[in-house]
């Protein structure tokens, strides 16, 4: 009986970490920021947007949506503001139209995207994440457009 019970600390450590403790842990393996752990944005982003606009795709041609991080620098080099970049990209997610689509060349290869079934807050929380940190460039990307693709 006393073996078992020595056999049951360790497991409560487990299940007992404090938060920081497992923050402290992951920064020390560099597997993410304090900022990403407590972001429901990038949570959102990942369990929403990478079905179709996933940085991981092998290639260009594996696209079935164009890459967040093309879309977000097309975004940062048609407005001046964080605050238009959020306004223009809300906007377009709540109602995704061919008028409203900055992104002429993915919405004449793709089509335009359907409409996502979440929130407008979660969509504001997407878009402030996506606005506010660096989005994972695909390691194709500049290989395809330094051949002049858009």
């Amino acid at each position: 009986m006393f073996k078992n019970i020595l056999m049951i600390f360790p497991l409560l450590g487990i299940l007992f970490v404090p938060k920081s403790f497992e923050k402290d842990l992951l920064l020390d393996q560099n597997l993410t920021s304090i900022a990403e752990l407590d972001d429901p944005g990038l949570a959102l982003l990942q369990k929403h947007c990478y079905t179709c606009h996933n940085p991981k795709t092998a290639s260009h041609d594996e696209l079935i949506a164009p890459p967040l991080f093309g879309i977000k620098n097309h975004y940062q080099k048609t407005f001046t503001s964080q605050e238009e970049i959020k306004t223009a990209m809300v906007g377009f997610i709540l109602n995704p139209n061919e008028e409203k689509a900055l992104l002429k060349g993915p919405v004449k290869r793709f089509g335009v995207m359907p409409k996502p079934q979440v929130s407008e807050e979660e969509i504001r929380l997407i878009v402030d994440y996506l606005v506010k940190n660096e989005v994972e460039r695909p390691a194709w990307y500049d290989q395809h457009h330094s051949n002049g693709n858009h």
